[in-house]
C-alpha cells in the first residue's frame, strides 16, 4: 500500500482533491446530538457536492495486508457510531465510505484488483458500505476519487481539463434531509 506519515496526512491528501473537484468538506465532524458530550463521536470526513448530496468517510491509513482488525474498527465505528445520527442540523447521511489508500507498489496491479474487489463487495453486500478509493495522479489522469468502482453505483469525482468532473454510473446518490 501506498504509505502516508499518518491518518491525518492521508485524509488531507484525498481532502485536496475533494476540494480541487468543487466538493465542500468537513473533518472531525461532531453529529447533532452528540454536541453536548464530553467524548463526542467524530467523523473523520464528510463531504457535498449539490450533484450527489453528503457523503459520510472512515479513514484509516493501513499500509500492510494484515490491517484486517483496522478495516474492521472502521465497520464498528460506521454501523454503531454513525450512521443513524445526523448532521448540520438534520441531515441523515446516505451513504457511508471507508477510506483506505489502495495503492501499492510491492503488490502486483492484478492483485491489487482482486483485494479491492473483495472488500468493495464485502463492504457492500455485508454492511452497505462504500469502498472509496484515491488514486493519485498517473499516466492518464489527475487525481480523483472512485467510490463503488465498477459496479452499477459507481461514482468518479475527478479534474478534467482544469475543470471538475463527476461520472456517475447507475443513479446518484443524494443525502436525505429530515
Amino acid at each position: 500500500m501506498m504509505k502516508y506519515d499518518s491518518e491525518e496526512k492521508f485524509i488531507d491528501v484525498v481532502e485536496k482533491c475533494l476540494q480541487e473537484c468543487e466538493c465542500k468538506t468537513w473533518r472531525e465532524v461532531i453529529p447533532d446530538n452528540c454536541k453536548d458530550w464530553v467524548k463526542p463521536y467524530r467523523v473523520d470526513l464528510i463531504f457535498y457536492r449539490n450533484d450527489f448530496g453528503y457523503i459520510g468517510a472512515e479513514g484509516k491509513n493501513i499500509n500492510t495486508l494484515g490491517s484486517g482488525g483496522i478495516v474492521s474498527n472502521a465497520i464498528n465505528q460506521i454501523q454503531d457510531k454513525y450512521r443513524n445520527q445526523t448532521y448540520f442540523n438534520g441531515n441523515l447521511i446516505s451513504r457511508w465510505c471507508i477510506l483506505v489508500p489502495t495503492e501499492s507498489s510491492y503488490i502486483t496491479e492484478e492483485a491489487m484488483k482482486i483485494i479491492k474487489t473483495f472488500l468493495r463487495n464485502f463492504l457492500k453486500k455485508r454492511y452497505n458500505i462504500s469502498l472509496m478509493e484515491y488514486s493519485p495522479c498517473g499516466n492518464a489522469w489527475n487525481d480523483r476519487i472512485l467510490i463503488d468502482s465498477y459496479t452499477k453505483n459507481s461514482l468518479c469525482i475527478k479534474r478534467e481539463n482544469n475543470e471538475s468532473g463527476i461520472s456517475l454510473f447507475g443513479g446518484n446518490v443524494n443525502g436525505n434531509k429530515n
